[in-house]
């Protein structure tokens, strides 16, 4: 037997199946292929807001800042009303807006200070407050309280 041919026969419908399938996983392959990503230069043009546009803002949306002062507890005010949002250091809300807040710290003792706040975002203001110069006399030049000898 050893001598002897063995001659394999193969059906024609399982030849047929074989070629099928691989042309099925070759279609689906050009398929996946052609729809990739379409690059920037196909992409069809988009109205775009120009570079210097600003984004819509929302009156209702409260931001948030945080407002400091050095040496701290500086009353904070709003100077269009005189509106007491509280002691530095503390978290302010403010209405979203594009047009800036400005803002008075004043603490006695030393010279208030006026900053103008940006409401467009959270953000945060530290200020340093100086203290108020002693009143010297013009005719002594020493400062007053102090007693002459």
């Amino acid at each position: 037997m050893s001598g002897t041919p063995v001659k394999l026969r193969r059906n024609s419908w399982v030849v047929l199946s074989a070629i099928l399938a691989i042309a099925a996983i070759a279609g689906l392959a050009i398929r996946v292929h052609r729809k990739s990503p379409i690059s920037p230069a196909q992409t069809p043009t988009q109205a775009q807001p120009p570079p210097n546009a600003q984004p819509a803002l929302d009156p209702t949306f409260l931001v948030l800042v945080w407002m400091e002062s050095s040496p701290p507890g500086a009353r904070i005010v709003r100077v269009s009303d005189g509106y007491l949002f509280g002691y530095a250091p503390e978290i302010v809300e403010l209405h979203q807006s594009s047009r800036p807040e400005m803002i008075r710290f004043e603490k006695q003792g030393y010279t208030p200070v006026t900053r103008e706040v940006s409401a467009i975002g959270d953000g945060e203001l530290s200020v340093v407050l100086e203290p108020v110069p002693k009143v010297r006399s013009r005719v002594t030049g020493k400062s007053k309280g102090h007693r002459n000898r």
